[in-house]
């Protein structure tokens, strides 16, 4: 498309929005500041899942879990802001929010660390060296500090350990962390130019990006303009929100409903004598040429920014892709072959959808079936999942794992391609929604599909370096091949258990009935957290029941609670699946109950009480011989 063509349309966008009243009320100015939407600093404007704060002084504040630190800039445009990081203790190599351990955002929140951010940790213990962290002699950080006055505390012997982090891509980090033991004074750079001198660089900040807001929240249609309907979310269970009506659509930067362009001829629309057309109804709406044509090239500056952020995006997407170390290889797909694998994304080839985006089932060229999962356009934290995706994937390689084929970093949202795992998920089964039901799946199948999952588990916590936790373990996450193997898929959530940087998240993230309750009390990650998911899945092995479930009796709603429930009763044989019982030989059953006291074990409120995956493996292995001396009796 030509320049002009880009001009035009971009007047012709701001014309079908002159007069349309905004969906969202803005917030007044913060002094001299304007506070653009989504951003709310009272319960009257903005988007209310957008809280910032605004001070007596006319300053912008951002408050996270346990402190506050001003707002130095804000692009709407590429849903970015940068924070002001703490200042330091007087005379000392102490940054003075080392009392709340660092900046620790809500991961609840729609608010996350970008991978723009150059890291400076200082006055570190020997115990960081042995994280990522480059804590060299020649790391970036100490050419901060031994060309920084203000720092000089910090090259004191005591003090002298300083390490860089750069992200490298990463998007989905919600805290940088200084502690006692670990590092106790940081600052961060946005965008750092490391060949620049330190004079050239910028002032410290830390960019903070914000997921799309959603279409804004009401009560009636009272709360609605006349370009909006107030109509229930079907996304969010009682939730109403203000959506626009025909041939409008949301425009989450601006917080208004803005009329749809039907052109999508990347050539241009109509010939010569239309754009003459376009260009008198554009002359008569808006007055003068001088003015529509300052607004359109402001307009056009919009969109290249815009641009310009995702061309950058889909640089992260690929260094990511290629700095998998020494896992599994993965290739990068065009977004042509992407297209035409899936029939350029038809809802005949949607597997499944969720809230990070969609599953299709897809053909490559040479015949191979995939599954293609697309991120949804817009949605920050769906993104971060499928990136983070790729990062774990390109480090493991499991006969128990679904395999990561690649991705494509084309198109705006990144796409992940897999193997297609043709039998569906392990709840379906259970369930009775898959294949004639949940008869398919014999106690020896059941057995198999325990310890494969266990199995997989084990090499995440055992083998892989480093360690790596999946947090969100679940019988929807566990896929079935047609032998009826089972393979564990969906890392989104999942975190690498580096020695110092653990604790990415300070709010428990997975899905309810599977969450580890010390986890939830703690906010304090760990390999066990994913044995006690694991035992709630066994228990979905051994019952057939969902591990929520409203139809059960109120105190039974929690499976887990509702067999250890029985389990104190002494009657741990009436949860069991009673197709399971009704042709089980007294061997079998005998297995079913010490599957049932592992699941327990598992289900331990207190982590060390609980075994490790790799145990549970040897256990569930153990379980299965039996079964099959058994069987080979017969």
């Amino acid at each position: 498309m030509d320049a002009p063509t880009k001009l035009l349309l971009f007047m012709a966008a701001l014309l079908t929005c002159v007069g349309c009243a905004f969906s969202a009320t803005l917030c007044p100015n913060c002094g001299v500041t304007p506070v653009p939407y989504p951003f709310s600093t009272s319960p009257t404007c903005g988007d209310q899942d957008y809280k910032i704060r605004c001070d007596a002084a006319g300053t912008l504040q951002f408050d996270t879990l346990n402190s506050s630190y001003p707002i130095t800039s804000i692009n709407p445009a590429l849903q970015r802001l940068v924070i002001k990081p703490s200042s330091f203790l007087p005379n000392t190599c102490i940054t003075s929010d080392l009392v709340h351990q660092g900046l620790q955002l809500n991961s609840s929140l729609p608010f996350n660390v970008t991978s723009s951010n150059t890291i400076m940790y200082m006055n570190c213990s020997t115990t960081i060296l042995g994280s990522p962290l480059n804590c060299s002699s020649a790391s970036l950080c100490h050419v901060y500090i031994n060309d920084t006055r203000d720092r000089a505390q910090c090259e004191e012997p005591s003090a002298s350990i300083c390490c860089t982090f750069k992200a490298g891509g990463s998007t989905n980090s919600y805290m940088i962390r200084v502690r006692e033991g670990g590092c106790r004074a940081y600052t961060s750079f946005v965008n750092l130019d490391v060949s620049q001198p330190l004079d050239r660089w910028p002032e410290p900040g830390v960019e903070i990006q914000w997921v799309t807001p959603r279409e804004p929240v009401c009560g009636s249609q009272a709360d609605c303009d006349g370009n909006s309907t107030c109509g229930v979310d079907p996304s969010e269970s009682g939730v109403r929100r203000c959506f626009c009506k025909s041939g409008l659509s949301w425009d989450p930067v601006e917080g208004v409903c803005v009329e749809r362009l039907t052109c999508q001829d990347p050539s241009g629309c109509g010939g010569s004598s239309g754009r003459t057309a376009l260009i008198a109804g554009l002359t008569a709406g808006i007055g003068t040429t001088l003015i529509a044509a300052t607004i359109a090239i402001l307009l056009y500056k919009r969109h290249r920014r815009i641009k310009e952020a995702q061309e950058r995006l889909a640089r992260e997407r690929e260094e990511i892709l290629n700095s998998g170390g020494g896992g599994k290889a993965a290739k990068i797909f065009t977004g042509k072959e992407i297209k035409k694998a899936t029939d350029n994304f038809s809802k005949d080839r949607l597997l499944g959808s969720g809230g990070y985006g969609e599953v299709y089932k897809g053909i490559l060229k040479d015949g191979t079936e995939v599954a293609v999962k697309c991120a949804k356009l817009g949605n920050t934290k769906g993104t971060d999942q499928v990136l983070n995706e790729v990062r774990i994937l390109c480090q493991v390689n499991h006969r128990s794992l679904v395999g990561l084929l690649g991705c494509c970093v084309e198109l705006e949202q990144p796409i992940l391609v897999y193997e297609y795992i043709s039998n569906g998920t392990l709840l379906e089964h259970l369930q009775g929604l898959k294949f004639g039901g949940r008869g398919l799946l014999t106690w020896s199948h059941r057995l198999q599909v325990a310890h494969d999952t266990a199995e997989g588990l084990a090499y995440l916590h055992s083998s892989a370096v480093p360690p790596i936790y999946h947090r969100d373990v679940k019988s929807s996450n566990i896929l079935l091949d047609e032998k009826l193997n089972a393979k564990v898929s969906d890392f989104g959530l999942s975190r690498l258990a580096h020695s110092d940087l653990s604790h990415i998240s300070t709010c428990a993230q997975g899905t309810l009935g599977y969450l580890d309750p010390e986890y939830y009390k703690k906010y304090q990650l760990t390999d066990k957290s994913d044995v006690y998911s694991f035992g709630v899945v066994l228990l979905e092995l051994l019952t057939s029941q969902k591990a929520i479930d409203f139809n059960r009796a109120e105190d039974d709603v929690n499976l887990a609670v509702y067999v250890q429930r029985t389990v104190e009763e002494e009657k741990v044989m009436e949860a069991i699946d009673p197709m399971l019982k009704e042709k089980a030989s007294k061997l079998e059953l005998e297995t079913m109950k010490a599957l049932a006291f592992l699941a327990m074990g598992c289900l331990e409120e207190r982590r060390q009480n609980r075994p490790s995956m790799k145990e549970v493996s040897e256990e569930i292995e153990y379980i299965i011989s039996i079964a099959k001396s058994e069987a080979a009796k017969i």
